[in-house]
């Protein structure tokens, strides 16, 4: 930043009165030595000056950059430690939690419907291997009529060949013997099928369960632990990011201070151009007259200035290191707390938030088994019922036999009856049609009894087969969501583990910065000593005899504090309408605004 453009111009004194005896010029021996009024006016002695106010500016310039840049940085981790938690509170984590329950959910009826599965087929291969042995009971029974059958006929040859209602009778006894054993031959043949269906089915069920079982169970249990450990995530990175955010807002603050504070560098910038426009008149008068008289009132002046400026730059300076030192030490504690945080969050998150992935992407294929072995449970419920149907309908045929054959056996003992001792051989057949009729009556109620409950599986097998389980969406959008959120919370962890080191380097290389600095006014007591220090306030009718510029000098002043040594170094009263300095900063907020921004 250039100085203030000054022109330089010397005020010739105005004459004394006639009636006053001439002022006697001082000695410049006595002010300022003459090599030394010789460095300014060659423009030496300033650069004594002009130099470390350069690079006092530079360096606050590099400074105000670096803490602006530290507290963006700042801003950066404050927001992404804010992000973080944002993200479990996002639409993309609630909706993929969400969906993960309604899945963790669904696995579960899946085991139940796998339980359920293999207890109807189970249940449904033992009634119908039972039904095999009524079946068998039957059939024996039947091949039995047939044989009396023949034995009535034989029988009824025997009585006399006039007995032609007798030979109906065993006639009518074969056809029936016969239609049942067909019947009961296609039950046995649609009771085979159905076995071997069931059988089958019940293999595939056992297969099903045996290979998903196991693997959906533990699929169910992380699915629920996960979500245990994402809902306590959840709350420990509102917690983090409340901590760390207010950690960082602090330390926002500090360097927001600290920024502040680099004014400093700024008004001494000023005081040190100030200092350099009162050498710059003196040296403009140097070949003139009255330079002597001159010297002897900005000499001191110009001293006084530069030793108070080198006084406050020390103080200040000394302040802004130890603070910014301080701010140093908290923001490496803080930040690398809050990082650690962050990095346990966003690994015990990522763990939990990757297992799902992994399991939301197997329960897919999973999901689609049951819905394949659900298929075919409902394909042997159907063919099932149907076959139940079929055989149900013969067992009505068989129960009509059943009728059929007590009453042949009734009017076959109706007409022995007249037959006398002749027919007693037929008397004894009808007997057993009674006991075979009985025998058929209970093995089809056996069997109808065994239908009706294989039935009952058959329509709770179907039942959970055609039930729709499954759940709105896909688990492949769960897991894109979940994936989405990670990569989310991977680069808000990247920011933070970038941020945070970069936050503390700038603010050691400004501490650094700061320590150099403090070296640059080290010359400055030496050159105060050059220019004398005032012994005294010089003479009223020599300052008012360089009034103007002595009021030029003032005018270039922004500081109330060089106008108050001004007036001291020179014996001037305070001007009535100048008040108290306003607070420090407060005069100069626009001026520390436009140097920073």
């Amino acid at each position: 930043m250039s100085a203030v453009p000054v022109q330089l111009r010397l005020v010739e004194p105005s004459a004394p009165p006639a009636a006053e005896p001439p002022v006697a010029e001082t000695p410049v021996a006595e002010t300022i030595a003459a090599e030394t009024l010789a460095e300014i006016a060659s423009g030496r002695f300033g650069a004594g000056i002009a130099g470390p106010r350069e690079t006092i500016e530079q360096a606050f310039l590099a400074m105000g950059r670096g803490l602006m840049a530290g507290a963006r940085l700042l801003s950066d981790i404050s927001d992404a430690h804010r992000d973080m938690a944002l993200e479990f509170e996002g639409e993309a984590f609630l909706s993929g939690v969400a969906q993960i329950g309604l899945l963790r959910d669904e696995v579960g009826r899946v085991l139940e419907g796998i339980a359920s599965g293999d207890a109807e087929i189970a249940r449904l291969d033992e009634t119908t291997r039972q039904v095999r042995v009524p079946l068998e009971q039957m059939e024996a029974s039947i091949r039995l009529l047939g044989l009396v059958a023949v034995n009535a006929r034989i029988v009824a040859a025997g009585i006399g060949s006039d007995q032609n209602d007798l030979n109906a009778f065993t006639s009518e006894m074969a056809g029936i013997a016969a239609e049942a054993l067909g019947t009961v031959r296609s039950i046995a043949e649609v009771h085979d099928r159905v076995c071997h269906g069931v059988a089958e089915t019940r293999r595939s069920q056992a297969a099903f369960s045996r290979d998903h079982w196991r693997i959906m169970t533990e699929i169910r249990d992380r699915l629920d632990a996960d979500l245990q450990s994402l809902e306590a995530q959840r709350a420990q990175a509102a917690e983090h990011a409340g901590k760390s955010a207010a950690l960082a807002a602090g330390i926002g603050a500090e360097v927001g201070t600290a920024v502040a504070a680099v004014q400093a560098g700024d008004m001494t910038r000023q005081r040190l151009e100030h200092v350099e426009a009162i050498l710059a008149r003196l040296g403009a008068a140097v070949e003139r007259d009255g330079a002597p008289r001159l010297a002897a009132l900005l000499g001191p002046l110009a001293a006084e200035q530069l030793r108070a400026t080198h006084e406050d730059f020390t103080e200040e300076l000394a302040q802004f290191v130890a603070a910014l030192e301080a701010m140093r030490v908290d923001a490496d504690a803080v930040l690398r707390a809050g990082t650690e945080r962050a990095g346990r969050t966003l690994a015990a998150s990522g763990e939990a938030l990757a297992a799902l992935v992994r399991d939301l992407q197997s329960i897919g294929p999973l999901l689609e088994d049951d819905a394949r072995n659900r298929e075919s449970a409902r394909r042997l419920a159907e063919r099932a019922a149907d076959a139940m149907q079929k055989m149900m309908s013969r067992i009505d045929v068989l129960e009509r036999t059943e009728h059929d054959v007590r009453l042949l056996g009734l009017n076959m003992a109706i007409r022995c009856s007249g037959l006398g001792d002749r027919a007693s051989g037929l008397r004894v057949i009808a007997k057993e049609l009674g006991g075979i009729a009985a025998e058929t009556s209970a093995a089809a109620l056996r069997i109808r009894a065994l239908l009706v409950g294989a039935q009952q599986t058959v329509a709770d097998t179907r039942r959970r087969a055609a039930e729709g389980r499954g759940v709105e969406g896909d688990p492949a959008v769960a897991a894109g969501q979940l994936e989405t959120v990670l990569d989310r919370l991977q680069a808000h962890g990247a920011t933070l583990a970038e941020a945070c080191p970069r936050t503390i380097a700038l603010l050691d290389q400004t501490a650094g910065q700061a320590h150099r600095i403090s070296a640059s006014g080290e010359g400055w007591p030496g050159l105060v000593a050059r220019l004398g220090l005032s012994r005294g306030a010089p003479a009223p009718e020599e300052v008012a005899a360089f009034g103007d510029l002595l009021a030029d000098l003032r005018r270039l002043y922004t500081m109330q504090k060089e106008r108050d040594l001004h007036d001291a170094i020179l014996g001037l009263p305070r001007p009535a309408d100048e008040g108290d300095e306003a607070p420090a900063g407060a005069a100069d907020e626009g001026e520390i605004d436009g140097f920073l921004f």
